[in-house]
């Protein structure tokens, strides 16, 4: 009959955003200062650094399956997408500490599901 397969899904790079803030940077460190793809660049790389913020306050652990790394992903496209990102910017700041997140983050209801790491060495945290 058939065997089941019991290996565990792991990453080397959980999630990968570290490395793909690594890529951006480097792009647009080659793309020319006057060139618009600069813009877009830097644009992609600010909002993924704002994710990695986010998810470094909020203690967000490094997704360690699949569906989890899908949550991840769709949580880092709302960020790029956000039309509120300079509110979002100050409460990272400590600027807005009477703010609640979930009063101006489209990504609150995804973060809520995202397992939370009690850990303070966090993967893959920028700063904050």
């Amino acid at each position: 009959m058939g065997e089941t397969d019991d290996r565990v899904w792991t990453d080397p790079d959980p999630g990968g955003l570290l490395r793909r803030l690594i890529l951006l940077a480097r792009l647009s460190e080659q793309v020319g200062r006057l060139d618009s793809r600069r813009l877009l660049l830097d644009r992609l790389l600010q909002r993924l650094m704002l994710f990695s913020r986010m998810a470094d306050r909020l203690g967000i652990a490094a997704p360690e399956n699949p569906l989890m790394c899908a949550v991840q992903r769709e949580a880092e496209l709302g960020c790029l997408e956000c039309a509120d990102w300079r509110r979002c910017l100050r409460w990272l700041d400590g600027k807005s500490p009477d703010d609640d997140y979930r009063a101006f983050c489209p990504n609150e209801g995804l973060f809520d599901v995202l397992p939370r790491q009690h850990s303070v060495n966090r993967p893959y945290g920028i700063g904050g």
